[in-house]
């Protein structure tokens, strides 16, 4: 049976901006520290709201004034944002160097900065690593660190303005906690662990971390950042990096519940960072090139696709460039935003690319039928 060639064609939209989260008809994204909203639809921009400055002082504004000033974001680009999700209520939450929220009902053009009282401060997630949960509305994600005394899981309860831990790992049992995902069909958030192979492990929670189970792991194959779920059961990429010996190649596999089957779907060579679903059931997941791998790999970021027939193939790959910047990692990746797109669109900020280094860009795909014998 021939398969359909997937390609993705891409369009810039706008320098220096990521995208975050995504739903049927738009996309959050930053540039700065401003958050957009673009529209499906249109391809629009609209400028919403910003992350005050750290001080109300004139000192401060005038500190802010010079970092938000079109020289300094020229000549000193920094990272931007990493981490903004939505809440049912259509509140904002940005993780950053502080937790902000923004309500389109109670705030104007500037998010509010919410209390933490915790000693040391938890550290930031990984991107893509912050799941929001239905039910509480609450926001969990876990400590991306090598801290000697744990890693740590905070709940961000926007209702009642609150931040607070709610679980923590022993660092004998885990390095850093990837991601968290939630996963709508079994009504479970799913927390990812790495990185040596007896802390590549996935744990689960029913009951938004009253209790944590460990769900399976011990090796390279359970070492992931990017999850997709469905009615029968779950898939994931590997993430085994740089780190990984040179066997540990890395492949998508699907995990069936009901016969608790796990198989191997794809073979993918790099070390996939993220996932993202469309409406129309198909899928994407990201991987990335890390210069110094023991793998025989190509180098290169890549996106590969998940059609109608649930075979996962290649649609893109951007060869490596690196493009040093202060706050972004040497590596080759393709940010993409959590949540749904629409049906053959998404956006995406490629990082260390040779195209469209930290330039947002909407990809379309399309498919040609394979001329191949």
């Amino acid at each position: 049976m021939k398969l359909d060639v997937i390609s993705a064609r891409l369009r810039p939209v706008h320098p220096e901006m990521l995208a975050h989260w995504s739903n049927a008809s738009g996309c959050w994204c930053t540039h700065d520290h401003w958050a957009y909203w673009f529209t499906y639809e249109t391809s629009s921009l609209r400028k919403v709201f910003r992350i005050p400055p750290k001080s109300r002082s004139v000192q401060g504004r005038v500190k802010d004034w010079l970092a938000r000033s079109w020289l300094k974001r020229t000549l000193k680009p920094g990272p931007g944002i990493q981490a903004m999700v939505e809440l049912p209520t259509r509140d904002v939450l940005v993780i950053y160097d502080q937790i902000y929220l923004y309500s389109p009902t109670r705030h104007g053009t500037c998010a509010e900065v919410l209390p933490v009282d915790i000693d040391p401060p938890v550290a930031t997630p990984l991107r893509g690593g912050v799941a929001v949960h239905p039910r509480s509305q609450c926001a969990y994600y876990g400590e991306y660190n090598d801290d000697p005394g744990g890693c740590r899981v905070a709940r961000v309860d926007a209702a009642r303005r609150k931040v607070e831990v709610c679980w923590s790992f022993a660092r004998s049992e885990i390095r850093h906690i990837h991601a968290i995902h939630y996963d709508r069909f079994r009504d479970r958030l799913w927390i990812c662990t790495g990185d040596r192979d007896h802390e590549s492990s996935f744990y689960y929670t029913d009951d938004e971390f009253a209790t944590v189970h460990r769900f399976a792991g011990g090796d390279q194959s359970w070492r992931a950042i990017a999850m997709l779920f469905d009615e029968t059961g779950m898939e994931w990429g590997m993430d085994a990096g740089k780190d990984a010996p040179a066997d540990a190649i890395n492949l998508i596999y699907r995990y069936e519940f009901e016969s608790a089957r796990r198989t191997q779907l794809a073979t993918i060579g790099n070390p996939a960072y993220a996932a993202c679903e469309f409406t129309d059931g198909t899928a994407m997941m990201q991987t990335s090139f890390e210069p110094g791998r023991k793998q025989d790999t190509r180098e290169e970021a890549a996106l590969w696709f998940r059609g109608q027939d649930r075979q996962w193939r290649q649609c893109l790959g951007l060869p490596y460039a690196p493009k040093p910047r202060p706050g972004v990692s040497r590596y080759g990746f393709i940010m993409l935003p959590q949540g749904i797109s629409p049906a053959g669109r998404v956006l995406g900020t490629p990082v260390n690319c040779r195209t469209g280094h930290y330039t947002l860009v909407e990809l379309a795909l399309s498919a040609q039928p394979d001329q191949g014998k």
